[in-house]
């Protein structure tokens, strides 16, 4: 059935082009997270610049965020996904003509692509996940969002594979014609494509849009702890892959081709990772998307103090691995906790955390003047280790139990499970979880005395759900789409 899925899935052309649109932008990503940290640490001799460059790239992921997180629902996603592709393709060409012109502006070129960049992984969450969804019929969007996500970890393993490659046997400068390449052939591949959930009219002022994606979040405990936890892995552990690079140069003297080949085992393990995940996926993804990302903070700091070739490439690969899990699980967690009107504008929300990315790659900036690149990845590691355990027990003490079980505990009562997922198996989305809120309430208003009334009220509703939606499962039937 799966395989029989993953199948269906390429029938779609928009699913395609959107799709491979995707994987482009990626590989760009990651060939650049590796190749500007080498760039910028051959032009400079100085780690302050790597950290430098991250965090502009993450102010205009954070501020696009923003922006987006609010008003997103008003623009076409075509539009500004090829307005952003087109621009980093464009100033990707204006530097590597520079370099036939002597213009020295490297690093400047560097700081702006990087800002783009930043602006693209923004509009990315927004409105490219948010039309690739939208091209799928309904019984497909799982599959299709998690082949999406696994798309994105195989590109950490061809990004950095191929930075190393150019690198070592071509001039700096074809950095950046590869790189308009790839944006330029995204930009192609989304220009067809229409943003079907484009609202035309603005219903609501800024404020009153922000108080209502606030409101979505709040009522929902597992995108709190998402958003909460999301900008320690932004802060303490994503600036680790920009210091990589020069980690290994450093310690074991390599060059720039087994600099790319070793940082892409990093890649390998996340794409494995990335398979795995989609395969069993947890129902419980709260715990895991926790694990994952403290294992990580572990293997930064293990990473750091190790001087074994071969145990570096094991350390990589798993590290990979669980930062692959966490981003999937970070994923599916909002894409299932949000309603779709409000979808694009909580991706975006999610962006500004992200976007915290900032400061840390400002404390690398910062850092790199005391302490070698090896001491400066350790207190990376031991600060996430540190900062994910006081946050974990302050989320922890405000959202595991509930008010009713609170009571139920005080007041010496049994406490109830209901399992209504169980009675609304059958209907489609949205009835299914409209149904789960009717059957909680109800029974919740009429306490254990009316418990049978409750069960006939869930009889009675169900029966006519039923109705509507005979056996056959007409919702999960392909509909026809271009």
């Amino acid at each position: 059935m799966g395989f029989q899925l993953t199948y269906d899935i390429w029938k779609y052309q928009s699913f395609k082009k959107l799709f491979f649109a995707g994987f482009l932008t990626s590989i760009s990503r990651w060939f650049e997270f590796l190749t500007f940290s080498i760039i910028s640490w051959e032009l400079t001799g100085n780690a302050a610049i790597v950290g430098y460059i991250m965090t502009a790239r993450f102010v205009a992921l954070a501020i696009t965020g923003i922006f987006f997180s609010v008003n997103g629902r008003l623009y076409s996603g075509q539009k500004i996904m090829i307005l952003f592709t087109g621009g980093c393709g464009i100033f990707c060409s204006l530097v590597f003509i520079s370099f036939y012109l002597n213009a020295n502006i490297q690093l400047v070129g560097l700081f702006i692509i990087s800002s783009l960049s930043g602006s693209l992984w923004s509009v990315d969450f927004s409105f490219r996940r948010r039309m690739l969804g939208d091209s799928l019929p309904e019984y497909l969007i799982p599959t299709g969002v998690s082949i999406d996500v696994l798309s994105t970890h195989a590109t950490r393993l061809i990004g950095p594979f191929l930075g190393g490659i150019i690198l070592t046997y071509f001039y700096s400068q074809f950095i950046f014609l590869f790189l308009s390449f790839l944006y330029f052939l995204s930009t192609y591949l989304i220009f067809y494509e229409k943003d079907h959930n484009k609202n035309s009219k603005k219903t609501n002022s800024y404020l009153g849009s922000l108080k209502d994606v606030l409101f979505e979040i709040s009522k929902k405990p597992n995108l709190i702890n998402v958003i909460s936890l999301t900008p320690l892995f932004n802060i303490f552990g994503l600036p680790f892959l920009s210091l990589i690079g020069i980690l290994i140069i450093e310690k074991f003297s390599f060059n720039a081709f087994d600099v790319g080949l070793i940082v892409s085992l990093e890649g390998l393990g996340a794409l494995i990772g990335g398979i795995v995940i989609s395969a069993f996926p947890p129902k419980n993804k709260l715990v895991p998307f926790c694990v994952s990302l403290l294992l990580l903070f572990v293997f930064i700091c293990f990473i750091s103090l190790n001087n074994n070739s071969l145990l570096l490439i094991f350390l990589l690969f798993f590290a990979g691995f669980v930062t692959s899990t966490y981003s999937a699980l970070q994923s599916s967690i909002v894409y299932l906790s949000t309603t779709p009107k409000l979808r694009s504008s909580t991706f975006s929300f999610l962006t500004i955390a992200i976007g915290s990315g900032a400061l840390g790659s400002f404390n690398i900036a910062f850092m790199a003047n005391f302490y070698t690149t090896e001491y400066l990845t350790l207190i990376m590691g031991l600060e996430g280790i540190i900062f994910f355990l006081l946050l974990v027990v302050s989320l922890n003490m405000k959202f595991t139990l509930s008010k009713q079980v609170k009571d139920a505990i005080n007041n010496n009562k049994p406490v109830l499970a209901l399992e209504s997922t169980i009675i609304s198996s059958g209907m489609p989305f949205p009835q299914n979880i409209q149904f789960q809120n009717k059957a909680e309430k109800i029974y919740i208003a009429g306490g254990e005395p009316f418990y049978m009334k409750a069960v006939q009220k869930f009889c009675q509703q169900l029966s006519q759900h039923r109705r509507r939606f005979p056996v056959g499962y007409r919702h999960l039937r392909p509909q026809s789409r271009r």
